[in-house]
């Protein structure tokens, strides 16, 4: 109630006895109407509990709240009721409703995480196809190409180190050599009356005077004037060996050489050496030149044939015939070198490999048994020469020497560059 003197001057105690019967009665409604409305405020705060309940625990809620309700509202009069009871029908509604919601929720979820498990699986599945069905050469394709170029790049620098090493020893051998081919050419022309007639009147001379009393090594000057005498005798005192410094050149080298491998300053030489070196001023054709050096290498098996020919049976004296007849492999070894030394063999064809190949292949210059083994062999393969004698080792004949003073390890005096169709042809006319 308001204070006593807000009463006093409002006049309230005096309306109130003064108000009709009919306001009375409304405001008594009024008040009625104020507490059903608290009553159904609390009745739906209680519904709303329990629809919180109901989401947790969805286990008949319609009948929860059906109870509850009917729990809260005993006094509550018929139309009271018949609203509240619409109230919770509705609630109910909207209670079924938002279980369904929450329920089509789990299993839109659910479906959704087996949808995404499918999928994981099904990556995981295609994943692993891809990974067994992966090609090693298709993954490791750059790779491979860059090694690929790599390697041939490698190999042509190794192609083009050992070319420029054979090369390079090549040159060596052309600067350093005591003739040059034009040289030997112009020794050839300047002696154009010495001919394979005088060159045997020269070696029946020595057969004569040296191979008969047993000596095959001589000095120089010894075989020089077998070789002036002989020449003299022939076409009279004018007839000598012109340009003939270039063939002592030849001779003093070999001395020196000579005297660097022995210290016993012998200054005998071979009598193949010697006519080797004679064999440069020699003017005939290839031929004829490779058949008086077939023969030059047999003055030591006639030395040899005759000394033992009276001790010898028929037997005996038949095989040393045919010995005698053919040049043996270590002849044939010696005039290759004795070639060689004159200057007479191309410098390429000289040129052997080592056995460094790592990391590019080296050469050097072969000796005399090495171009003759490669010759009657054959070296590299398919790639290299084949053997150019019916046998690879034993007794030479003159047709076997001819091939190999033609091969391409031996190549005397250029032939190995002159094709021809006959075996024993030559480029001389």
């Amino acid at each position: 109630p308001p204070p006593s003197a807000i009463l006093v001057d409002s006049g309230w105690h005096k309306r109130q006895h003064r108000e009709p019967l009919h306001m009375i009665r409304s405001s008594s409604h009024t008040m009625f109407s104020l507490r059903r409305r608290r009553l159904h405020q609390t009745t739906l705060q209680s519904i709303c509990n329990l629809m919180n309940t109901s989401n947790n625990n969805i286990v008949q809620p319609s009948r929860s709240v059906a109870t509850s309700a009917t729990s809260i509202m005993p006094s509550m009069n018929r139309n009271d009721l018949a609203s509240s009871r619409n109230s919770i029908v509705s609630l109910q509604q909207r209670l079924d409703f938002s279980t369904m919601a929450a329920i089509n929720n789990n299993i839109n979820t659910s479906s959704s995480s087996r949808s995404e498990s499918t999928t994981t699986n099904n990556n995981k599945t295609k994943q692993e196809k891809k990974d067994d069905d992966s090609n090693i050469f298709l993954d490791n394709l750059g790779k491979i190409f860059l090694s690929s170029i790599g390697i041939v790049l490698l190999l042509l620098l190794r192609s083009t180190k050992s070319n420029n090493s054979r090369v390079a020893l090549r040159e060596e051998m052309e600067n350093t050599a005591l003739l040059d081919p034009l040289e030997i050419e112009d020794l050839r022309c300047a002696n154009s009356d010495f001919d394979v007639h005088v060159w045997n009147a020269i070696v029946d001379e020595i057969k004569t005077e040296f191979v008969a009393r047993g000596i095959v090594t001589m000095t120089y000057p010894q075989f020089l004037s077998v070789v002036m005498r002989v020449m003299k005798d022939r076409k009279g005192e004018g007839f000598t060996v012109q340009m003939g410094h270039l063939m002592d050149r030849v001779v003093i080298a070999e001395l020196a050489r000579r005297r660097e491998g022995n210290d016993d300053g012998s200054e005998e030489l071979s009598l193949s050496f010697l006519l080797a070196s004679l064999s440069l001023a020699l003017n005939s054709s290839v031929a004829d030149r490779i058949r008086v050096l077939y023969d030059s290498m047999l003055i030591g098996n006639e030395m040899n044939s005759s000394s033992t020919s009276s001790s010898s049976s028929a037997e005996d004296e038949q095989s040393s015939n045919t010995t005698s007849n053919n040049a043996s492999k270590e002849q044939v070894e010696e005039m290759i070198q004795n070639l060689q030394s004159t200057c007479q063999l191309v410098p390429d064809a000289q040129i052997v490999e080592t056995n460094s190949k790592v990391p590019y292949q080296t050469f050097r210059v072969g000796t005399g048994s090495e171009l003759t083994r490669r010759a009657r062999e054959g070296y590299g393969g398919k790639k290299g020469s084949p053997g150019v004698t019916r046998d690879s080792d034993g007794a030479v004949t003159l047709e076997d020497f001819h091939a190999i003073l033609k091969s391409r390890t031996v190549c005397a005096w250029g032939e190995c560059y002159i094709k021809k169709s006959s075996r024993t042809s030559t480029s001389d006319r």
